[in-house]
């Protein structure tokens, strides 16, 4: 068996077990579980781009294939605990066909969140780190930027009945060193059409504060410039193995992403699989 084979067989049983041992039910963004629920997610995916917005000439393909685990922990008085992990195998051929390629775990994200009112609507802010430091950012293709990032953000929801919810966030995200700092945005619908079956969809963005010192660092990954903006549409379709009332039950999704717009980043398109579990 191949190395990157078994590290993402690895990085599975690892965000499994997290799953089996970590003691809500899923909400959108802004909501904060109760004191001891949690909201756990594992997902596999697949991402190709052979298109790039601002038309850099040396691009032939980039591809990804990743696992990633995403987790959320009510610790009581309208506070939570999340955090997100993610192995990644990428590859990125310019447009002689010369291809380099790596392989690990990239950045970890770790924040908290308060909710500050449930109605009229669900407000809440948030604050969250990037960590990089499992990976070598001197890299040929290095998995991320190598910096610390520092981000607050404000987001909002509304329960609309049986018609789902809707939720909206704004953010910004101060970046250490050589990249531009950023605003990123969400727009969210989601919608239960029976007691098992629900739809989501999200409009993803960051835009550029436009104060990068360098237009490209760590050998041009092309997945990670340091000043772009972009536009991603995530679609999902979930399962869940259990009733709400029922407490801790499983779940399984379906989401396909693509990049809608942006600059100086990949234009391409995703799929993930996820399974999920609520406590």
């Amino acid at each position: 068996m191949n190395q990157p084979i078994l590290k993402a067989r690895v990085a599975l049983v690892v965000a499994s077990l997290l799953f089996t041992f970590l003691p809500w039910q899923s909400h959108a963004g802004a909501w904060v579980a109760e004191k001891g629920g949690s909201y756990n997610k594992i997902g596999i995916s697949d991402y190709s781009a052979t298109d790039f917005f601002g038309g850099n000439p040396d691009l032939g393909e980039f591809e990804g294939s990743s696992v990633s685990y995403y987790g959320e922990w009510g610790l009581g008085n309208n506070w939570g605990l999340f955090t997100s992990v993610l192995y990644q195998d990428i590859t990125q051929t310019d447009a002689a066909g010369v291809a380099i390629q790596n392989d690990g775990l990239g950045d970890i994200d770790i924040g908290v969140k308060y909710q500050w009112q449930a109605e009229p609507f669900v407000l809440s802010t948030q604050l969250l780190a990037k960590l990089p430091y499992l990976y070598d950012e001197d890299d040929t293709l290095p998995l991320g930027n190598g910096q610390e990032d520092i981000e607050a953000k404000v987001l909002v929801g509304k329960s609309l009945g049986s018609l789902g919810y809707v939720g909206f966030e704004l953010g910004y995200r101060f970046r250490t060193d050589e990249p531009s700092d950023e605003i990123r945005y969400l727009i969210e619908y989601g919608v239960s059409l029976s007691d098992n079956f629900y739809l989501r969809a999200k409009l993803d963005g960051i835009e550029s504060a436009n104060n990068a010192d360098v237009q490209f660092i760590n050998g041009g990954n092309l997945s990670r410039t340091p000043e772009f903006d972009i536009g991603k549409l995530e679609l999902t379709a979930g399962w869940s193995f259990g009733q709400p009332s029922e407490g801790s039950h499983w779940g399984a999704e379906l989401t396909y992403t693509d990049d809608l717009y942006g600059d100086n980043t990949l234009q391409g398109d995703g799929v993930q699989v996820a399974l999920t579990r609520t406590f």
